[in-house]
């Protein structure tokens, strides 16, 4: 099968669960928080661990760091947008949708699509590097809207995935690897985290309303990411290829591909968890969702000889 093909082949059924998960989201009003807890503190965590323990050392000096200042500095361009938008949309959510990627719950599959499981090491780690920023940062933006300062930075400080990095590193500096037993367990867990995340879209989108989605505003916020996440990426990339030079071909690939990948659904798991701004969140997580579908297999069709093998 070609690489759209594969690609084409592992996420359309994630987007047939949040068709499903919408249409019966009124009918399970509970489900959405409970998926967002057995991710955020199970199933994430886990395959973090996984492929942590699995990616090459110099992965982890390179792209994490690099993920996480993109991350960072993303948040320039949305706050600029922010104050021309005013009451239009909540600053801290827009500044948390720019910095997290939909690494792992839409990366993962289109990367093991393109170049199967050692490709899936790669994008975990340009995930570690965005989680460090979403996770701690954006996980504080968005708690701050509900929470105020000081419980929202203590709300943070409660997300696992941060911890479980830290420990991976210990791990891996340790000489530990996962048990050949795990595998079909992690192989699980993987499927679970692309189902899951895309279903707390769905669920979220249950409760939404036409004069909720405001395709003007939407189009404009996503254009705007989407530019910025493009310049920044190629920028980070072209100073690793001109000043440090360890990634592979394959690496680079990947790492670019980030700049197409939509919102996190992590910004749709902590609205969630937190209860706040459930429907903009879901609504603009949804819809970057359609739109990065379209690019990547777009990117993939017209460079796909360019892309390096398996």
């Amino acid at each position: 099968m070609s690489a759209l093909g594969n690609i084409a082949s592992a996420l359309l059924p994630l987007y047939g669960v949040i068709l499903l998960a919408w249409a019966f989201g009124s009918r399970v009003p509970w489900a959405a928080k409970l998926f967002s807890t057995i991710l955020v503190f199970g199933l994430i965590p886990l395959l973090v661990i996984d492929k942590m323990l699995a990616a090459e050392t110099r992965q982890l000096m390179v792209i994490p760091p690099m993920m996480f200042l993109v991350a960072a500095l993303m948040s320039i361009p949305a706050h600029r947008l922010a104050k021309r938008l005013g009451d239009d949309f909540d600053p801290k959510l827009l500044s948390a949708s720019f910095s997290f990627f939909n690494v792992a719950f839409f990366g993962v599959p289109v990367s093991q699509a393109l170049f199967g499981d050692v490709g899936v090491s790669t994008v975990i780690c340009a995930y570690i590097g965005s989680a460090l920023y979403g996770d701690t940062i954006g996980y504080f933006l968005i708690a701050r809207t509900k929470e105020g300062t000081r419980k929202a930075a203590t709300k943070a400080l409660r997300v696992p995935v941060v911890y479980v990095i830290i420990c991976a590193i210990i791990a891996k500096w340790a000489g530990v690897t996962m048990p050949e037993g795990a595998a079909p367990i992690v192989s699980i867990a993987g499927t679970l985290v692309s189902v899951l995340g895309m279903a707390v879209i769905g669920l979220n989108l249950a409760e939404t309303s036409g004069e909720d989605w405001r395709p003007a505003l939407m189009a404009r916020i996503l254009a705007i990411r989407q530019a910025s996440g493009l310049v920044l990426l190629a920028t980070a990339l072209a100073a690793e290829a001109a000043f440090v030079g360890i990634l592979s071909p394959r690496d680079r690939v990947i790492v670019g591909l980030v700049a197409l990948f939509p919102i996190a659904s992590n910004v749709t798991l902590f609205a969630t968890l937190l209860d706040t701004n459930r429907k903009a969140a879901a609504i603009l997580v949804a819809l970057s969702s359609l739109v990065s579908l379209v690019l990547v297999l777009l990117v993939v069709g017209m460079f796909h000889s360019a892309i390096p093998a398996r």
